[in-house]
């Protein structure tokens, strides 16, 4: 399982929530994680369909989304919807 953020440098809920991402990933250190910036990597992220709010964490399970969450979320949000979607 996999999880992707997208996020930009100019988005300030993704500086405000970068802290809780970075923790959430040492709680849940068996999964693989890529970061993708809003900008800079528009064909890598083209395929997600991203509207225009940002941060938004998306779970992949064999390459297939099985979750996503958009929007300015603090740990305590993130890690009830990791333990929902590591479930599915």
């Amino acid at each position: 399982m996999e999880f992707i953020r997208i996020s930009a440098v100019w988005c300030s809920s993704c500086i405000i929530t970068y802290k809780d991402w970075n923790t959430l990933k040492e709680n849940y250190s068996d999964y693989e994680y890529i970061e993708y910036d809003y900008d800079m990597d528009t064909d890598m992220i083209e395929k997600y369909n991203i509207g225009s709010t940002i941060p938004v964490i998306i779970a992949l399970r064999d390459g297939k989304e099985v979750g996503r969450i958009i929007g300015e979320k603090r740990y305590k949000e993130l890690d009830a919807w990791m333990k929902e979607v590591i479930q599915v």
